[in-house]
């Protein structure tokens, strides 16, 4: 049977026991979810019992790529993986630049792993088409993330796709992540923790197999369409000199960025490029070179007081090479000094005098106690949630703002300081992975302010908001013009969308996509003829599924909490900065955005009407036995 557009294969690894079997797709279960993030989803519904231990050997990692993967789409190499995550007990995703390793996957044959059990001793997965074994990773454990990739590529060559982990995710640091061939973060929430307690170092993937296309004629044209696009618009040679740094100016100025780029580099297929290799030019770390998923990650160590950008550098590969969450990282530290100098915890606890954020030295060692759990850093090293519990009420107002037990690292408190509330801040609070990138990337109003109407319900025809739905999001409100907790219903599913498909929500390329080309790439690769309206319902099944996986760990509307200092002054300002947004709008929002959902308003949870309109008629019926509906 001819598999087009899909691998046709998942590939099933059992660390504890060995076995390794290749299981053929279900086709219809794929293309009922599109594949990608809506199938790895949906394996993690099946598979992962309710009330797993997140760093059990019974907890599964799956990694999964979309239909688009391996295929001449600009920008098609997103990977993503689903796990149940430690720092908040949710089912939750990760998405990453898949460099090579997304196209290498899909080329040996797989649209999906699921891994389960743990190993007796650190491994690694190798995958090269058939060729699937587990192997001792002895000479890489230990090894930050980075430097196991050039482990594994000194021992294989090139090409290679790589997922590894660092330090942290070998001593299970709640927040560590996995990287993709140095450059891409995946798994924001401890899939680098889930790893490591499987003594799994890391994946790595050469394929030489292709994918069929069914309609290669029309699929050629319409990628054509696409690339004609990018060579005609106007602002592609700044994007390909400046990347990320192009919608991000007031991170560095741009010739000082210049100096320290050495290259830009892309994922397969992508015209663009918004990776980046630095290299330091001068002072203490001169000559040192830095792989990045964008240079504007570089920025976060000077909002805690590093100013110079060539020390925010080293400290940022610092937390990288380690697997650790660098959003996590700095807000914890800077919840520790905030416990030290209000007199809730004592020198002897922390093991210092406070911690110096200007000085790197100090910065390095406290990097180090996080990553191997050594002294205060092994309580830091378990995440906010442990930390608010084990010091009691009343800390919460030394805290940053928390939302599901991770930083809600962007808002009007921080650090990533946004004005105006979007699908951005709205999508941190009703997400049940919590804090992330995708509820605002791909929402016109994103690091935009005040731009005419006409010019955002161009971009909500793109996403493929129905038109009624542009006029709820469009009715006024308390004075507020563009209704967030509608609006945070389509934002998400236009990136689940491209995560099914495996394609980009980066804003350098997903400017050219459109919900209408995805439909019409997606007949012509698959030969499934779908319209827009079938790949919307499809991605509204696949959010709603990500809700049931994690009402079933308990998740309701009693964890879709706004932190509270988001209402103190100052405060988030509507989109056109006219109206303050309260504490009554912004949950006025939430009851906008449930019913938006077609969910229960009191519960925050899908309704079973929805549910079996979305043809979830299994899962509906699963919760009914659970007493969850």
């Amino acid at each position: 049977m001819d598999t087009y557009g899909y691998a046709g294969s998942i590939l099933y690894v059992n660390l504890s026991t060995g076995e390794i079997k290749k299981e053929t797709s279900d086709l219809d279960l794929e293309r009922k979810f599109i594949g990608g993030l809506g199938m790895d989803l949906k394996l993690a519904y099946d598979r992962i019992r309710p009330g797993t231990d997140p760093l059990s050997p019974e907890n599964l990692v799956i990694i999964g790529v979309g239909p688009m993967i391996g295929t001449m789409v600009p920008g098609a190499a997103r990977v993503y993986s689903v796990t149940k995550l430690p720092a908040n007990n949710a089912i939750g995703w990760g998405g990453g630049g898949g460099i090579e390793f997304g196209a290498m996957l899909k080329y040996s044959g797989y649209d999906h792993i699921i891994i389960e059990g743990k190993a007796d001793r650190p491994v690694y997965l190798k995958i090269f088409d058939d060729d699937v074994e587990i192997c001792d990773a002895g000479k890489l454990w230990g090894k930050g993330q980075g430097d196991a990739v050039d482990g594994l590529k000194e021992v294989y060559g090139r090409p290679l796709g790589v997922l590894s982990i660092g330090q942290a995710g070998e001593n299970l640091v709640n927040f560590a992540m996995g990287f993709i061939e140095k450059y891409s973060t995946i798994g924001r929430g401890g899939l680098g923790a889930v790893m490591g307690s499987k003594n799994l170092k890391a994946i790595a993937t050469r394929g030489t197999g292709g994918i069929k296309v069914a309609d290669r004629k029309r699929f050629k044209k319409l990628v054509d369409g696409v690339y004609e696009r990018i060579r005609k618009y106007p602002a592609l040679q700044d994007a390909q000199k400046y990347g990320f740094l192009n919608f991000m100016p007031l991170v560095m100025p741009k010739e000082e960025y210049l100096k320290i780029k050495k290259a830009r580099v892309a994922c397969i297929g992508c015209p663009v490029a918004d990776k980046d290799i630095l290299k330091i030019k001068k002072g203490r770390f001169k000559g040192f070179t830095k792989y990045t998923g964008t240079a504007v990650n570089m920025f976060l160590p000077q909002l805690y007081g590093s100013h110079d950008f060539d020390t925010a550098t080293k400290l940022t590969d610092i937390l990288d090479e380690y697997g650790l969450d660098m959003f996590e990282a700095f807000g914890l530290l800077d919840f520790a000094n905030a416990l030290y100098e209000h007199g809730k915890i004592t020198a002897d606890e922390l093991g210092s005098e406070g911690i110096d954020f200007k000085d790197y030295d100090t910065l390095e060692e406290w990097f180090r106690k996080l990553a191997y759990r050594d002294g205060f850093g092994d309580v830091l090293a378990d995440g906010f949630g442990p930390v608010l519990e084990k010091y009691g009420e009343g800390i919460e107002e030394y805290a940053p703002c928390v939302s599901k037990g991770l930083l809600a690292y962007q808002g009007v408190r921080g650090p990533v300081t946004s004005k105006t509330f979007s699908p951005f801040e709205m999508g941190m609070v009703v997400l049940p992975r919590g804090p992330a990138s995708a509820p605002g990337g791909s929402s016109p109003l994103y690091f935009t302010y005040g731009r005419p109407i006409e010019w955002i319900q161009g971009h909500f025809d793109r996403m493929g908001i129905e038109k009624d739905a542009q006029e709820r999001i469009l009715e006024e409100k308390y004075g507020v013009n563009i209704n967030i907790g509608r609006l945070t219903k389509y934002a998400p599913r236009f990136l689940y969308t491209c995560g099914c498909m495996g394609t980009c929500g980066r804003g350098q390329i997903n400017r050219f996509n459109s919900t209408t080309l995805q439909a019409e790439l997606y007949s012509a690769l698959t030969g499934f003829e779908t319209s827009p309206e079938e790949l919307n319902r499809a991605a509204d099944r696949v959010q709603n599924l990500e809700k049931v996986a994690n009402m079933r760990e308990g998740f309701s509307r009693k964890d879709d909490i706004f932190p509270e200092r988001w209402f103190n002054e100052p405060q988030h300002l509507d989109y056109y900065e006219k109206v303050s947004i309260t504490k009554e709008i912004a949950y006025e929002f939430l009851d906008d955005f449930y019913d938006e959902m077609g969910w229960d308003i009191k519960k925050g949870v899908p309704t079973k009407k929805t549910l079996m309109d979305l043809d979830l008629k299994d899962e509906a019926e699963d919760l009914e036995r659970r007493g969850l509906l």
